[in-house]
């Protein structure tokens, strides 16, 4: 049995730190594993990110949907080209 498994980095930053986004001072990035049954490839681009953001949020927040009390902020999300 082989499964499908999809990369994505997530850019993200202390939302207490002051970060430059044009340096990338303060910017840290991770890779979120994904299962191809966790994201459907058919269905629409932000679907499939806020599911990351879900996944990252859960990771290293603690919560699933955590908007203003979180510790980091989201930058940006995309697809990891092996």
């Amino acid at each position: 049995m082989t499964r499908n498994l999809i990369v994505y980095k997530v850019d993200y930053a202390n939302r207490h730190e002051d970060y430059n986004t044009h340096t990338g001072k303060f910017v840290r990035t991770k890779r979120i594993v994904m299962l191809s049954e966790e994201v459907n490839q058919t269905n629409g681009y932000w679907r499939n990110h806020s599911r990351v953001e879900k996944k990252f949020n859960k990771q290293m927040n603690g919560k699933e949907d955590s908007y203003y009390d979180n510790k980091y902020r989201i930058l940006r999300v995309r697809k990891a080209w092996l």
